[in-house]
């Protein structure tokens, strides 16, 4: 126990440390940063304090959750964020007359910036062939961090409840800077977008862990965040018309919020007790 604490104690410090003068970094040089790719490092940061950890304080043990799993569990971890982006989006689509684009075309400056002699359907495919690593990448740079290792220390040090309400709590202190400066998240007011971002933040994090333990591997919870942002920020906001979406979908957006609590909820009530189980 008093190594878990020593252990978080250490890795908070760590991150929220690099993490602000990285995010200083970023708000100095705005676009440049942006290109530059300064958001990738960001999101390896819980990463980077994470093996550190495991190398300072569990060098004996398998304290990142970098095992083998069921393929179910990964199959489980894509239909997540199917489910509650699915239903969202087909709800605002179906209501909001004209914010269904019907196609992918938002993709093609990004492919184009590879290759300009492509037709569009080529240029499409690329980006969406690209983006799926690179989404994975900085995927796996936080889950490391934030259910590799600080979940499950949480919890061994104070249940389940207890880490659920931190570690969400953790998860949406790190992100906040860049919601309320507006480097993520844009298009909705700040006094709407920021209580509205909490809340979906601990939906996620119910659902997020609970993937890890159930699956008592890491791998799923990379693989969630993987498909969330994925299916998010890639397919279906390229298919949506921006004007006023971010009030009802993504992950500001009011319905698919709701949907991501629903489901959040579910878990809590039905097999909660997968969360009573401490990964060593």
């Amino acid at each position: 126990m008093q190594n878990d604490k020593q252990a978080l104690r250490l890795y908070l410090i760590i991150v929220f440390s690099l993490s602000a003068v990285i995010e200083t970094i970023w708000l100095i040089y705005g676009e440049t940063a942006t290109q530059a790719g300064i958001s990738t490092l960001l999101m390896f940061i819980p990463c980077i304090a994470a093996f550190i950890i495991s190398r300072k304080y569990y060098r004996k043990q398998r304290s990142l959750g970098l095992v083998r799993c069921s393929p179910f569990y990964i199959l489980l971890a894509v239909l997540f964020p199917l489910v509650y982006f699915g239903l969202s989006y087909s709800l605002f689509w179906l209501f909001a007359k004209g914010s269904y684009v019907g196609n992918l075309s938002v993709l093609l400056q990004q492919a184009l910036t590879y290759s300009q002699n492509i037709s569009d359907n080529t240029a499409i495919i690329l980006a969406l062939i690209i983006m799926l690593p690179v989404t994975f990448i900085t995927a796996f740079g936080e889950e490391i961090g934030w259910r590799g290792l600080m979940y499950p220390v949480m919890q061994r040090m104070w249940g389940w409840k207890k880490a659920i309400i931190i570690s969400g709590g953790v998860w949406t202190l790190w992100h906040l800077p860049l919601v309320i400066s507006g480097l993520y998240l844009q298009g909705t007011l700040i006094i709407y977008r920021v209580p509205v971002f909490i809340i979906e933040v601990f939906g996620l994090t119910v659902i997020f862990s609970w993937v890890r333990m159930k699956s008592r591997s890491v791998w799923p919870a990379i693989v969630i965040h993987t498909a969330h942002n994925y299916i998010d920020q890639i397919i279906f906001q390229s298919l949506t018309n921006k004007t006023y979406s971010g009030y009802f979908v993504g992950e500001t957006g009011i319905i698919t919020v709701a949907m991501t609590v629903l489901i959040a909820v579910l878990l809590l009530i039905r097999v909660q007790n997968v969360f009573t189980e401490k990964i060593t």
